[in-house]
């Protein structure tokens, strides 16, 4: 078993949802026929951060784009960017900072509310798990979550948006944000 998995399994042994409930977490076996994720053979880890880029990291890794900012969503317009990868991949704190707060909304999507350091917040939605608590303090780069469809079923994604002044009213085209922090982790 991988050293990050094991790391991993012993620090987020329990995953908090907005009810307060509980689930257990556990890496895959050596067969690939338990829970978690399965590891393939001389695969990167799919926890493992990708670079930071003037302190901060891409949300996600090894992703293609969805939709993207102002797509149509009915009497709305999406606000945000959605990155779609394998479930499980690990989503990453951007920037050092602390979470704002998690819960499941009405639609079932796990989400996660982190402020960074520089006052800006980032939104992300979507997961399959959730590895940390409103109120925790995190590194940039640290796992909080696994890619999933929580909320929109069959369109494993994470939605991600990007609140630069740090209200939640203010949100901007992540894409930006996305290009400059995430080179070499998507394609186009």
């Amino acid at each position: 078993m991988p050293r990050s998995w094991t790391v991993l399994t012993a620090a987020l042994v329990l995953l908090v949802s907005a009810e307060g409930s509980a689930q257990a977490v556990r890496p895959a076996d050596d067969a690939n026929t338990g829970g978690g994720m399965p590891m393939i053979a001389g695969a990167a880890d799919p926890l493992m951060a990708p670079k930071a880029v003037a302190g901060r990291v891409c949300p996600t890794k090894e992703f293609t784009v969805g939709d993207g900012w102002g797509a149509d969503r009915g009497r709305r317009k999406h606000r945000g960017i959605d990155l779609s990868a394998p479930r499980g991949t690990g989503i990453f704190a951007v920037e050092a900072g602390r979470i704002n707060r998690t819960k499941k909304q009405a639609n079932g999507a796990l989400q996660i509310v982190l402020r960074g350091a520089s006052g800006s917040k980032y939104y992300y939605g979507h997961m399959d798990h959730v590895f940390i608590k409103g109120g925790q303090r995190v590194k940039a780069g640290e796992v909080i979550g696994t890619m999933g469809d929580t909320g929109s079923p069959g369109a494993v994604h994470l939605h991600f948006e990007y609140w630069k002044s740090g209200r939640e009213s203010d949100a901007i085209n992540p894409a930006r944000f996305v290009k400059r922090h995430c080179k070499g982790s998507y394609a186009q």
